[in-house]
């Protein structure tokens, strides 16, 4: 744990379309460099979640039109739509677990489609109650830029440790 004023170095790989994205906002905001430009949105995003966190939400406004924005990770979870699906902590996921195991929702779904299961077949395989199948479809197809993002995560954690890539992707 770093005490105030200290400072801890951050090390982390980007995608080229993630590299391309930072010097964009880099550019439209004006920032000197991209470490500037990702703690500026940091900051940014912080404020964000603190007023959403107490019920605010965000909104782009011009006289005769109002656009509500909706922004994955800072919009509060509904949980109550999930009869199947819970949160499990862990240190960087933050997809959904099947409820009553340490399963995640996009193993699940990931298997569906890669063994072209039917939602009875998949069902069968994980010993899931259909309906829960079909939450986990529905929660992986609305979740996709998320499961993304840790499937990329997941991805650089192993090459890191020197582990060949064994196909975890999301579509």
């Amino acid at each position: 744990m770093t005490q105030a004023g200290e400072t801890k170095r951050q090390n982390f790989n980007v995608t080229p379309e993630q590299e391309a994205q930072i010097e964009w906002l880099r550019s439209a905001i004006g920032a000197a460099s991209a470490k500037e430009t990702i703690l500026r949105a940091v900051s940014v995003l912080s404020a964000l979640k603190e007023y959403t966190q107490k019920g605010f939400k965000v909104a782009l406004l011009k006289p005769d039109e109002q656009v509500e924005l909706v922004i994955p990770g800072l919009q509060p979870p509904n949980w109550a739509q999930w009869k199947y699906l819970v949160e499990r902590p862990h240190p960087w996921r933050r997809q959904l677990y099947v409820k009553g195991r340490r399963l995640l929702a996009s193993t699940v779904w990931q298997d569906m489609l890669a063994n072209e299961l039917s939602l009875v077949e998949t069902a069968a395989n994980f010993s899931l109650p259909v309906d829960a199948v079909v939450e986990i479809v529905r929660y992986c197809e609305t979740e996709r830029e998320l499961l993304k993002m840790e499937a990329d995560e997941e991805r650089c954690r192993l090459e890191e440790k020197g582990l060949a890539s064994i196909g975890i992707w999301v579509k």
